[in-house]
C-alpha cells in the first residue's frame, strides 16, 4: 500500500520539485538552527519532528506529524504552536482508463479560533503521466477557494499548472502558476510564471504582474551548472543567479552568486552515519561590505541536523 498523493509532502500550490531547486534554491537557507527527526513502521507509519531556532528573532518553533494507514485509509496529524491539522485519504475511489481516483479531506485548527476549522475536500486523479488534483476549501473568516493543480511529464519534457481562485465573497483569482520544461541528458531548461501575492484574490487583469523566470540547467560529469534569470513585472526589477553543485569526497557542495545583489551563498551537506545528516550554509557580500550579523553570530549561517530513526 503506497503512501497516497495527497499525502505528499510538497505542497500543494508548488509546482514540483526539479533540478533548478537541488542547484539554485535547496540548502541555502541561512537564519535559523534545524533539527528533523523521522521514525517509519514496518506498516508504511512514519512520525516527524521538526524544530527550529531563529537566531534573531531567539525564538524556537516545532511541529510534529503523524502519518499511518487503516485498512484502505491512510490518516494524518500535525501539531503545531498555532494549531493542528486532521488528514484523511480515503484511498482508491474509482477507476478511470489507465488510472485511478483518490479522495481526501482534511480539517485545519488554529489555537486562537479552534471552533473555526478551515475545511478541504477533494480528489487525485491519476494517469500514467498526467496527475491532477481538485481542493475545496471552505475558511469561515474568510471564502471557499478551488485549488486546480495539472501536471504532465514524461521522459523529456514537464508542464504544470496551478490555479488558485476565489468563489465567494467576490469571484477573483489568487494564483496562476505553470512551469514547463524541456528535460535531457545533459541539460534541462524551465520556463515559470509565478503570481505575485498569491493569498490574495486578484482581478485577473493583475495576474500579468506577476514574475517570469528562466533556468537553464546542464550536467557535466560529476558538477551540475544552474543559470536562473528572473524578471518582476510589477516591480520591473530584474535578478539572476548563476549556481554550480558538485560532490567532494562524501560531501555535497553548492555555491550561488546573485549577479545582481553581489552576494555569494555557499551549502554543504553530508553524513555522520547511517542514521544523521548535516547541513550547512552561508551568504556573503561580494561588493567589499561586511556580512550581516545574525544575532551574536558575525555572519549568518542555516545549520540542520537530520536523524532517521
Amino acid at each position: 500500500m503506497a503512501t497516497p498523493e495527497s499525502l505528499n509532502p510538497a505542497p500543494l500550490t508548488g509546482l514540483g520539485d526539479y533540478t533548478y531547486k537541488k542547484v539554485l534554491e535547496d540548502d541555502y537557507s541561512t537564519g535559523k538552527l534545524n533539527l528533523k527527526i523521522k521514525g517509519n513502521t514496518k506498516i508504511l507509519g512514519t512520525a516527524n519532528y521538526k524544530g527550529w531556532l531563529d537566531i534573531d528573532k531567539k525564538q524556537s518553533k516545532q511541529e510534529t506529524k503523524f502519518q499511518f494507514p487503516y485498512q484502505n485509509y491512510f490518516f494524518q496529524i500535525a501539531t503545531r504552536e498555532d494549531g493542528a491539522k486532521v488528514h484523511i485519504d480515503f484511498g482508491k475511489v474509482g477507476n478511470i482508463r489507465n488510472g485511478n481516483v483518490n479522495l481526501f479531506a482534511n480539517a485545519k485548527f488554529t489555537s486562537s479560533e479552534f471552533g473555526k476549522a478551515i475545511i478541504r475536500v477533494g480528489g487525485v486523479t491519476q494517469w500514467n503521466t498526467v496527475n491532477h488534483h481538485l481542493r475545496f476549501e471552505y475558511n469561515p473568516s474568510t471564502a471557499v477557494n478551488l485549488l486546480s493543480r495539472i501536471s504532465y511529464k514524461n521522459k523529456s519534457c514537464v508542464f504544470t499548472a496551478s490555479e488558485d481562485f476565489q468563489i465567494t465573497g467576490g469571484f477573483g483569482v489568487k494564483r496562476l502558476d505553470f512551469i514547463a520544461g524541456c528535460l535531457s541528458k545533459n541539460y534541462d531548461i524551465f520556463f515559470r510564471h509565478l503570481t505575485n501575492q498569491p493569498t490574495q484574490s486578484k482581478a485577473l487583469s493583475q495576474l500579468t504582474n506577476g514574475r517570469l523566470l528562466f533556468d537553464f540547467i546542464y550536467r557535466q560529469n560529476k558538477q551540475t551548472f544552474g543559470v536562473e534569470t528572473e524578471y518582476d513585472l510589477a516591480k520591473s526589477q530584474f535578478n539572476a543567479l548563476v549556481g554550480v553543485a558538485t560532490k567532494v569526497e562524501n560531501v555535497d557542495l553548492k555555491a550561488r552568486v546573485n549577479l545582481i545583489q553581489q552576494k555569494l551563498a555557499l551549502s554543504g551537506k553530508g553524513k555522520i552515519n547511517d542514521r544523521f545528516n548535516w547541513t550547512l550554509s552561508t551568504e556573503v557580500p561580494l561588493n567589499g561590505s561586511l556580512p550581516t550579523k545574525q544575532g551574536i553570530l558575525p555572519l549568518p549561517i542555516g545549520f540542520t541536523l537530520d536523524a532517521s530513526l
